[in-house]
This record gives C-alpha cells, structure tokens and sequence, in this order.
C-alpha cells in the first residue's frame, strides 16, 4: 500500500483527508507542524506529501525546502494561498501541484493519484513513453510516432528537462535555469523561442501542441505518459 504523510495544521481538516485517503486504500500519517513533518519523513518515507503551507513555526515554504534538500519525494501543495505568485512559488519549489483550499474529495484523490504514476513512470529509468512520443534521456534518442526526430543539443536538454518531470508543471524560471543556467533565468524570449523550435520538430500539428502544453501564467508541461487518449 502506498503512504501519504499529511502535514497541516487544521487538525479537522487532516482528519477527513486521512478518512478520505484511507478509504482509497492509502496509508496515512499526519503531522500538525513542520519538525513533526519532517520527522516522520526520515522514519517513515512516505511515497507522497500533502503539504499546507501556514504552519506554526517552520511554515510550509520551508519544510518544502527541507523535502526538497532531502530528496524527490512527491510533494502536493494544499493550502489557501491561491494567488498566482504562490502557486508559481511552489512550483519553482518543487512542489509536483498545488491544490487551492477549498478543494473535493474526488480532486483530491485524481491528483494523488496522477502525481503517483508519474513518479512510477517509465521517466524514472531515464525513458519516456506516452505512446506517441519517445525520449531516451541515455542514449539521448527521440521518436515521434515511431519516426526518429534529430534535436540539437540545447533542443533535447530543453525536452530532456520536461521528461524529468512529466505532467508537472515547470515555469520558466526552472527551465531557464535547468537548460541555460542561473544568468538566464529571466531570459523568457529565449525559451519561448527554443519551445517553438522544439514544437515544429515534435509535434504533429504545431499550431494545436499535443505534448508539450503552454501553462498559462506558469511556464510548461510535458504531458504525462498516460495523459493521451488513444485517438489523441
């Protein structure tokens, strides 16, 4: 059974996510602080954190921080703070979403469970696959339909760095950062320019994207290896 570790603070609220998680045949722990949080991240190691940011004491920014500093465990962000600047702030974080309370049971669950397979994806030996397009991020090989498809070096770093991390949202900021470096992480001209490079090369109608999809406001998202329908 998969583990989710609950860390928020409204000790109502953790309980009927828990209930909620429970009856989905998750196992659930909760912690209402962030050193309690942290703790049973190191004894526990849960498979997903739902986190809320406004902690007592160490706030949610920071115990994302810690997670981060301590490895790749998937993170979901769940809090009142539904500004844009703090959804793009988890985000670039490194949180894998960010859910706006209030939120439903079943949003709840389609997320955990989206942000699970995705990190149980093919991504995770260095592959992705959503059964169209094709990236070996070893041996750096990509096909789209089969159809073996030539990227310049910053071309594939750009499409490597979203496979990574496929069906999360990235902004711009990180791409910048992953593919060009830190002095260019406000160069946003240039990755909106190498995202239209990327698209003529990969997408079979540039003009509707398919795989790599424009988020509004944030940055960019590959889609995930189970997003497409088969007509798609």
């Amino acid at each position: 059974m998969k583990k989710i570790l609950i860390i928020e603070d409204d000790a109502e609220l953790a309980r009927f996510l828990a209930w909620q998680l429970e009856r989905a045949a998750y196992l659930v722990s909760i912690a209402h602080n962030g050193s309690e949080g942290l703790r049973l991240l190191r004894t526990e190691t849960p498979n997903l954190v739902l986190l809320d940011l406004m902690l007592p004491g160490m706030d949610g920014w920071e115990v994302l921080r810690e997670i981060r500093a301590a490895g790749d465990t998937p993170v979901i962000i769940i809090s009142a703070l539904g500004a844009e600047s703090d959804i793009v702030r988890g985000l670039e974080g490194g949180a894998d979403d960010y859910l706006v309370k209030p939120f439903g049971p079943r949003q709840l669950l389609a997320r955990v469970q989206a942000v699970l397979r995705r990190y149980e994806a093919a991504a995770s030996r260095g592959i992705y696959d959503n059964g169209r397009l094709y990236v070996n991020m070893i041996t750096q090989e990509v096909r789209v339909d089969g159809r073996p498809v030539e990227l310049t070096p910053t071309e594939f770093r750009l499409l490597a760095t979203m496979a990574r991390f496929p069906g999360r949202p990235l902004t711009h900021e990180f791409l910048l950062r992953e593919v060009w470096g830190e002095e260019h992480t406000q160069d946003r001209s240039y990755l909106k320019l190498y995202i239209w490079y990327l698209r003529q090369k990969i997408e079979p109608d540039p003009e509707h994207p398919l795989f790599i999809r424009t988020e509004r406001g944030i940055g960019y998202r590959l889609v995930g290896p189970d997003e497409l329908s088969p007509t798609e």
